[in-house]
């Protein structure tokens, strides 16, 4: 007699081209050619057992019975195992349906109410086969994979198609594992990217209800989609049910103070980021780091964010992310220490040699300090590993355009145009460069391409919009030049070069065009949009024992200084009242901080990481 065998399913093929199955007897393994299963069946139930050995005696015994509709089961066998087994699984159902019939009688099985399905301890239907986990993980990859395809293509029928398959693709997983939330958090950002948001809320609504509330994942997407629709107090909530589920879960961390520091709440943002670190001991997030050091250096706070991006460094994961380093430099670059900057550079490179930011940033340094040899060798370092990459191939050709090769400049903006199609800045630079070059009617072309690949709503086009203007108002179009200016600034209202040019360009022309009241308008409401961060005065970096007392003392130290202010004004202190200080009492304690960062010695320009 056979030994009982185990279907093992393969995801590549043999050379023949047929699928090959192993059988897994009682001794040894056997290698036999068929076709591939796409499933495992579930395990048969004890009752399902004596309903096949009734069945067995009934048809040994030369009973009969009325042939049943074959179980799914048994469905999945004969499709994968062709006509033969067919035959003999029918066969098999025939006889085993009114035996397990009768035998669940016996045993006073109570049968569920029709319409409701039984599901098994892991939540699937019992009476379907039961999907390898090897197979979601392939349909998810298949399905990135395609999706990142269809992105790149220039083609919207194509496009549409592959983005369909793709949805149908996640939506077979979802059903084959209501389980699992990386499904979900796929579609869902894919339905984002088509602007479809209320049904990715009601994505994400099922896919926490179908994995009970336990997955921070999908409560993570849906509070970036929830801040992304303006709905700041529901993604504060879904924030903190991504934390409630998984305390470990950096991206909500993440997520969260970002929300914070768009909404002004500083302070708010920095505690966030300092909660995630103390969380993630065990594994440290470097992006933590990042935005703590990042933000102290908005505020002013330069030696806290060296000290945080130090303690960033040291961790496993920190030195190996090229952001640390990148945002560290760029910060040194910002302060004028030139003898720290292309270290930082040079040790993010060594960590990852094919960081395309890293070049970028590097490049672009070097070209501000005049070595243009340096910063060519760069860009072209960066292309070879990153062939790619449009953002380098456009910032190569403009520092060829400054050293007056138009020709070379012109080959790589073509290069570029053709490796990214939708990179405005691409089209944006190189109609400037042949605006520049008095060449009006090529400019226009190049704006109008950029203009019809830029996405809907792109606040990027109002930089096109803008050089576009600046051709008209040089050709002599005003009024053309009057609507580009509009759109310039519907598209981006918060585009800082937009409201320069509306203020100095696009008023000086409506003035010499003889409309001083518009004019005057321009200006007057131009000063209205700016914006100016302000620190917050309890905005203590909580580092080192010299910072500590700062947040204790601050009210105290500054009734202080202003009291020192107006006698330095005044000249002489003896009219002078000496202020009230507070008591220490109605100074608020601190509270204990999460995270002390050691002392590390300042570093040098010779020594490497």
């Amino acid at each position: 007699m056979r030994p009982a065998t185990l279907p093992v399913e393969l995801s590549a093929p043999c050379c023949s081209g047929r699928g090959v199955v192993l059988e897994r007897p009682a001794r040894g393994w056997q290698r036999r050619q068929g076709p591939v299963l796409a499933s495992q069946p579930a395990r048969r139930t004890h009752q399902q057992q004596q309903g096949s050995g009734g069945g067995r005696a009934a048809a040994a015994a030369g009973g009969g019975g009325t042939p049943a509709h074959p179980s799914t089961r048994t469905a999945a066998y004969a499709a994968g195992l062709g006509s033969f087994a067919s035959s003999m699984a029918a066969a098999a159902t025939a006889t085993e349906a009114p035996a397990a019939e009768a035998a669940g009688q016996r045993q006073g099985a109570q049968q569920p109410p029709a319409g409701e399905a039984q599901r098994d301890s892991d939540g699937l239907l019992r009476n379907r086969p039961r999907p390898l986990k090897i197979n979601l993980d392939l349909a998810l990859y298949r399905a990135r994979q395609k999706r990142l395809v269809a992105n790149s293509s220039r083609m919207l029928s194509d496009r549409s198609r592959m983005l369909r398959e793709v949805e149908e693709a996640l939506r077979r997983c979802m059903e084959a594992f209501p389980e699992d939330g990386r499904p979900y958090v796929s579609l869902g950002k894919l339905m984002v990217q088509q602007r479809r948001y209320k049904e990715a809320l009601a994505l994400y609504e099922e896919g926490c209800t179908a994995t009970g509330g336990t997955n921070a994942h999908i409560w993570s997407a849906w509070a970036y989609l929830a801040a992304k629709m303006g709905n700041v107090g529901l993604a504060r909530k879904l924030y903190d049910a991504a934390i409630v589920a998984n305390p470990t879960h950096a991206a909500a961390w993440h997520g969260w103070g970002l929300l914070e520091k768009d909404q002004g709440n500083y302070l708010r943002a920095r505690d966030l980021w300092l909660q995630g670190i103390q969380s993630l001991r065990r594994n440290p997030n470097p992006y933590l780091y990042q935005s703590l050091a990042v933000l102290a250096a908005e505020m002013d706070c330069v030696e806290e964010a060296r000290k945080w991006f130090r303690e960033g460094t040291r961790t496993l994961t920190g030195k190996a992310s090229h952001a640390l380093w990148q945002a560290w430099a760029l910060m040194e670059q910002r302060q004028g220490d030139k003898a720290m900057v292309r270290p930082l550079y040079k040790r993010g490179l060594e960590v990852s040699p094919r960081s395309r930011y890293l070049h970028l940033a590097w490049a672009l340094w070097e070209k501000e300090q005049g070595d243009v040899e340096e910063a060519r060798r760069l860009f072209k370092q960066g292309n070879e590993r990153n062939p790619r990459d449009a953002a380098i191939l456009q910032a190569w050709g403009l520092l060829e355009e400054e050293a007056g090769n138009i020709d070379e400049a012109r080959r790589l903006f073509k290069r570029a145009s053709k490796v990214d199609p939708n990179h405005l800045h691409v089209w944006q630079a190189w109609g400037c460069m042949e605006y520049r070059q008095q060449k009006y009617d090529t400019a226009r072309e190049l704006f109008q391409q950029g203009i019809w690949v830029a996405p809907p709503r792109a606040p990027a086009v109002c930089l096109i919009f803008q050089a576009w203007a600046m051709l008209e108002r040089d050709a002599g179009n005003p009024e053309l030049a009057r609507e580009l200016f509009k759109c310039a600034v519907k598209a981006d209202p918060k585009s800082e070069p937009s409201w320069l040019v509306w203020a100095q360009v696009w008023a000086q022309m409506e003035e010499d065009l003889g409309f001083l009241q518009r004019a005057a308008e321009l200006r007057s409401f131009n000063m209205q949009e700016h914006t100016e961060i302000v620190k917050p005065a309890n905005f203590a970096s909580g580092l080192g024992g010299e910072d500590k007392g700062a947040g204790l003392l601050a009210p105290i130290f500054g009734q202080i200084a202003k009291w020192f202010k107006r006698y330095e004004e005044s000249g002489s202190d003896s009219d002078i009242e000496l202020p009230e200080l507070l008591p220490l009492d109605a100074v608020p304690k601190p509270e204990p901080e999460p995270l002390v960062a050691h002392a590390c010695p300042e570093l040098s320009a010779p020594v490497y990481f």
